[in-house]
């Protein structure tokens, strides 16, 4: 019998009410929560409090999932990402942790040699769980680098996520200068912290300009 990937099957469901119950925006990002998670959960049941430590994240996937589609785009089909890696859905990283990718798309009834050849594509419930899948992925990597993530609302926490997830499978930050950036958001500085994004080297490629100008404008608003 094939072994039930939980966590996986867990975000699957995330991914449907996301994809059934997310509300229509105006503007990028307008829809983003911008109150820390701690005050998000104070008003919700206690099944939510008690989850604190396992599950904290998982509030901030939709928001998270939202700024990696504007910045990525959907591909029901694979194809080969600007990073040199072969991608589907939203810059799924098919090459990262490849038994790890097999027992994803495996979850989600999907053969993975199909989806890499372009023999098989995904539909859109598979691809919004697979983005559930990474959005996960990206905060938990940058958890690693950013140790007060969980204290900041999910707008934030998204800016934090997208830069970690552009840089593919690496777990450590891009470059050093990122440290400055880190200290002014963990102290609430966000406009400091909005200028000392705006200075990195990760901010100035020209391969990261849209992500940068969308993820300046998130810091610069902060958390409320």
């Amino acid at each position: 019998m094939a072994r039930v990937n939980v966590p996986l099957v867990l975000l699957v469901a995330l991914a449907v009410v996301v994809a059934f119950t997310a509300p229509v925006t105006a503007g990028r990002h307008s829809g983003l929560i911008r109150q820390p998670v701690d005050k998000q959960l104070e008003s919700r049941p206690s099944f939510f409090q008690r989850t604190w430590s396992v599950g904290l994240r998982l509030w901030c996937i939709p928001d998270v999932s939202q700024v990696l589609e504007d910045h990525e785009g959907r591909h029901k089909c694979a194809y080969n990402h600007t990073k040199g890696y072969r991608a589907v859905g939203v810059a799924y990283n098919l090459d990262d942790d490849v038994d790890q990718r097999k027992s994803e798309l495996s979850t989600l009834l999907a053969d993975y040699d199909k989806v890499y050849k372009g023999e098989n594509c995904l539909n859109n419930l598979q691809i919004t769980a697979l983005l559930a899948v990474d959005a996960q992925r990206a905060l938990d990597r940058a958890a690693e680098n950013v140790k007060p993530l969980d204290d900041f609302c999910c707008s934030v926490q998204a800016v934090f996520a997208d830069v970690q997830h552009s840089v593919g499978s690496v777990d450590k930050f891009p470059n050093d200068d990122l440290e400055n950036f880190i200290e002014k958001a963990a102290l609430k500085e966000y406009k400091s912290a909005a200028h000392a994004l705006e200075n990195t080297q990760w901010c100035s490629a020209e391969e990261n300009k849209r992500r940068c100008d969308d993820n300046l404008e998130l810091v610069e608003q902060g958390c409320e």
